[in-house]
């Protein structure tokens, strides 16, 4: 339900969306099996349980909890994927948007991997762009709803 409604853009969103998760792999998640489920558990990527005052929800990446030598980038991608679409199914969300922070705090260069980093930011940009409101580390992404 976005502010701007424009059917063709959305249609395009979609496609570039389903295309992205083919690309990736991310055909069908089990969020039960693992090793998406252990990922899930991490605490790496959450939706917190507040909302910002906005009313936009708040999806959370904790750099410090990720460990490139221990992950599998596809089963991150696997687990963000889940995440922000469990959180897009709430009509608050869809109205309100998605804030999403990248915690960088307390992280130290062997938690950090450029390529999913850019992965990560991208995605948001390109594919959750109806709701995303902005994204904050260091840099701030705001959608104009279209």
């Amino acid at each position: 339900m976005a502010r701007k409604f424009d059917v063709l853009r959305a249609i395009e969103l979609f496609h570039s969306y389903r295309e992205t998760r083919l690309k990736e792999g991310i055909v069908k998640l089990k969020p039960h099996e693992e090793p998406l489920r252990s990922e899930l558990l991490s605490g790496k990527f959450t939706i917190l349980s507040v909302r910002d005052p906005s009313g936009a929800s708040i999806a959370l990446f904790t750099a410090k909890l990720h460990h490139p030598n221990k992950s599998v980038q596809h089963v991150v991608l696997q687990a963000l994927f889940y995440l922000l679409d469990r959180a897009v199914e709430s009509f608050e969300t869809q109205r309100n948007g998605l804030v999403f922070i990248y915690d960088m705090a307390g992280s130290h260069y062997t938690n950090f991997e450029l390529d999913l980093s850019k992965k990560i930011l991208n995605l948001l940009k390109a594919f959750w762009k109806l709701w995303f409101q902005e994204c904050l580390d260091g840099q701030t992404l705001r959608s104009s709803g279209n």
